[in-house]
């Protein structure tokens, strides 16, 4: 697999050097940020959301459940009050390795000193013993000259807060250490790494099962972190739990952070939702001058499998110092241009002292690397790839149907590419070929019953998309129409484009490109085939949009009030969530053929017939929903 580059060269430098004029379309990198002491309190997470936070990660490697509860409330208020989605992240810790028993005051240690790691809890963390959360170092293939890591953030070659030590002797419970350089240990948790010897034990610790099974359940998380992923099995002992315990919509996110998790990752990229390279980690046990082949070599497959990637460790200067030095800036810069889909920020927002302008800055650079990103050159790498030698294209259905959304949208020039979903998937495979317009994603509801309560599903999908590059999701309103009559065929669209134009993404006279999946009717037992619409944004197109945007909202107010009326008079009303885990008969109350909006043509999926379509029983995207021929 060679490695390829997605530069486009600018017209000149002049070019580069004026004021940005097109500023309405937000950064198509999505950004993460890791929620601590310094980013729960709701001013600051608004702040955040109105910058460009997409997700928040909810890091349990340290932190009560209590804590952590009152940061997603904080984070929900936020969410209320900016009207901005936002998913989480929860962050298990895994086989990960802490020094325990520590004192309040720092824990000096000395260029060539002895220091002895031991497993047993009874000792005292102090400059000569470190106590670490260990049972055994039967876990660990651990021999002398092997080297540890400790510190608050790992050993970077800066920080004094970080100790590069090397094992010299080697017994059951007890490593002794000689420390290579000058450091103070301190701060809320302090990591023991052991390069190059993965962890033999459980993939989740016991309080991690505890918790998933408690906080996340309770709190229906969109994605779990899985640390220190070793390989494909650990996944699936990951999927078995969430299955088990009602969070069966939840995905799974997982972190490469150890050699080998990087030797497994084609295996892990079969099992797993997501990717996320934890250059942290990664940096101790790669050699600095690999990772930078490393990086792209893990980008450009996930690339290739259509699976979103995180990468982390990005702007550390920033948790300090409110800007950026160069290097930082432009490895951000080239980690856009690799083809990442989503950044995340760790402690520069999490314990940093300028996570607002952390957050500002990392979309700046965002913005100014897509501009240089070639779009057109990354979509025919990823054509040639699934094409094949042979010229035969090995995709399937509901790529060729994306691909060639993209492809149209970009030979228009198209200002917007809008997507119908249920699951995200049609959204999803769009945003793998990377169009250098946004994609507005409209997720349908589907309403599940168990016959004895009703509950929606929708929104969790909408929030598991928007780590994917490009794609920016909003929820439809079942109220707009349903299968009886035509009101949802213009109406959900109409909604969108009126979305659209209020965000200042497309104006009159802009092309638009609307895409339906394939998918099967479970009630009349057929298949629809995919479709891509290209629209015209008229005068008349935007005043009808606008026009069902305004009525639909007054509908919504009057429906309010009288709730609002009656709930004065009768209390208010209670919700019963049905868990996930349920197994319910499913069935959708919404259908979303396009139409209505005076559309200047249709196409089909250009790579596959239209028989072929209809016979792939795996391309249906998952998302059966009761429609009408168009």
């Amino acid at each position: 697999m060679s490695v390829r580059g997605f530069f486009a060269c600018p017209d000149s430098v002049q070019s580069i050097l004026e004021v940005d004029k097109d500023n309405n379309y937000p950064a198509k990198t999505k950004v993460a940020c890791t929620l601590g002491p310094n980013s729960r309190d709701v001013p600051v997470l608004v702040q955040l959301l109105d910058e460009g936070m997409s997700v928040a990660r909810i890091d349990f490697s340290w932190g009560s459940q209590e804590y952590h509860q009152e940061t997603l409330e904080n984070l929900r208020q936020a969410v209320r009050q900016t009207k901005k989605r936002c998913g989480v992240i929860m962050d298990t810790l895994g086989p990960e390795i802490r020094v325990t028993n520590r004192g309040t005051d720092p824990i000096q240690l000395e260029e060539g000193a002895t220091v002895s790691l031991t497993c047993s809890q009874s000792a005292q963390a102090s400059s000569k013993v470190l106590p670490i959360s260990c049972p055994t170092f039967d876990w660990f293939d651990v021999r002398p000259g092997s080297p540890v890591f400790i510190g608050q953030y790992l050993f970077t070659g800066s920080e004094t807060t970080s100790a590069y030590l090397t094992v010299q002797k080697v017994t059951k419970d007890t490593l002794e250490c000689t420390c290579n350089n000058a450091a103070v240990l301190e701060g809320l948790r302090l990591i023991v790494h052991f390069a190059g010897a993965p962890s033999k034990g459980p993939i989740l610790s016991d309080s991690d099962v505890e918790v998933i099974k408690s906080w996340g359940l309770h709190s229906k998380v969109d994605f779990l972190s899985l640390s220190f992923c070793r390989g494909s099995d650990d996944v699936k002992t990951c999927r078995e739990l969430l299955d088990s315990c009602g969070l069966a919509g939840t995905k799974i996110l997982a972190k490469v952070e150890t050699r080998m998790g990087l030797a497994n990752l084609t295996d892990i990229l079969s099992e797993a939702d997501g990717i996320m390279l934890s250059r942290g980690h990664l940096g101790v046990e790669i050699d600095a001058e690999k990772m930078c082949r490393i990086q792209k070599v893990v980008i450009q497959e996930c690339n290739q499998k259509g699976k979103p990637v995180i990468v982390t460790r990005v702007l550390d200067t920033m948790t300090g110092a409110p800007r950026p030095t160069r290097a930082e800036a432009t490895d951000v810069a080239n980690l856009v241009l690799d083809g990442a889909d989503c950044i995340l920020l760790g402690a520069e927002t999490f314990r940093g002292g300028y996570p607002v302008e952390t957050v500002k800055t990392l979309v700046a650079i965002c913005r100014q690397a897509e501009k240089a990103f070639d779009s057109e050159a990354f979509y025919q790498s990823l054509v040639e790839d699934t094409t094949g030698q042979e010229g035969e294209w090995h995709g399937s259905t509901l790529e060729s149907l994306a691909s060639s959304a993209v492809r149209g949208a970009v030979k228009l020039n198209a200002a917007l590419i809008i997507a119908f979903t249920i699951t995200g998937r049609t959204a999803k495979t769009l945003a793998k070929y990377r169009p250098p317009m946004p994609i507005l994603s409209v997720v349908f509801p589907r309403l599940h019953t168990n016959a004895l309560k009703w509950t929606f599903t929708g929104e969790a999908e909408a929030h598991q998309i928007m780590i994917s590059r490009g794609v920016f999701p909003m929820l439809a309103d079942p109220s707009l129409g349903g299968i009886e009559g035509d009101a949802m065929e213009g109406s959900m669209l109409s909604r969108a484009i009126a979305h659209a134009s209020s965000m200042d993404w497309i104006k009159r006279g802009d092309r638009i490109v609307v895409i339906q999946c394939p998918r099967k009717n479970e009630d009349y037992n057929f298949r629809e085939s995919g479709v891509v619409k290209f629209l015209t944004a008229t005068d008349e197109v935007l005043e009808a949009a606008v026009s069902t945007y305004d009525a639909h909202n007054a509908s919504i107010e009057a429906v309010r009030q009288r709730l609002f009326r009656l709930q004065s008079k009768k209390g208010p009303a209670e919700i019963e969530a049905v868990p996930r885990s349920l197994a319910v008969e499913e069935h959708t109350v919404t259908s979303f053929p396009i139409g209505g909006m005076g559309g200047e043509g249709s196409i089909r999926a250009s790579s596959a017939d239209e028989e072929s379509i209809l016979s792939t029983d795996i391309e249906s995207d998952d998302e059966a929903v009761a429609v009408r021929r168009l």
